[in-house]
């Protein structure tokens, strides 16, 4: 009898390690369905530190961090036409709402009506709108004070604001940086 008790302790231990039948599910294959039901692993976007340089609290965030993107096509029904969605690495998931610091050349729109400007990695005449560089190497400047100052084409300005990442709102560009003010 004393030797039962150990063997139906092991016995419940090996079944308590058993996935339940609704773990099964989530990696069998359904006879009718030929893919595979997984959930994904959650992703937890961890901010280092160690990997930027700051100034005054804020990121100093350069143009190549921000080309840590790639591209996925998808058809849009509203636009009728396919559109390039940004895939942000994990590096620039991370600074997602973080205070950044960003130099670039101004693209004013002005002429639109609206209190953005744009701001580009390159010159305009080789910009994403001119020059054939991708979407990655420009972002919008929301001001905090618009109308403080008018900007020239190509003037190279640094700009402090919170950046946010945009992979759906077509409006925007992938890349915003709110409540910016000119250092």
């Amino acid at each position: 009898m004393s030797k039962t008790i150990p063997l139906f302790t092991l016995w419940l231990m090996l079944l308590a390690c058993q996935p339940t039948n609704q773990q099964n599910q989530q990696s069998v294959q359904d006879s009718s369905d030929t893919t595979t039901v997984a959930e994904a692993p959650l992703k937890v976007m961890v901010f280092d530190s160690s990997l930027y340089e700051f100034q005054d609290g804020a990121i100093v965030l350069g143009w190549p961090t921000l080309a840590k993107v790639s591209f996925n096509d998808q058809y849009n029904e509203e636009l009728e036409t396919y559109i390039s969605y940004p895939l942000f690495s994990a590096e620039v998931q991370a600074l997602d709402g973080q205070e950044v610091i960003v130099n670039g050349y101004v693209i004013p729109l002005e002429e639109t009506g609206e209190d953005i400007l744009v701001l580009s990695a390159f010159p305009f005449s080789s910009c994403f709108f001119c020059g054939g560089a991708g979407p990655e190497s420009v972002m919008d400047i929301k001001l905090k004070n618009p109308g403080d100052k008018r900007y020239k084409t190509d003037q190279i300005t640094r700009f402090r604001g919170k950046l946010r990442l945009n992979d759906s709102d077509l409006y925007y560009l992938n890349y915003i940086l709110e409540e910016a003010v000119a250092l």
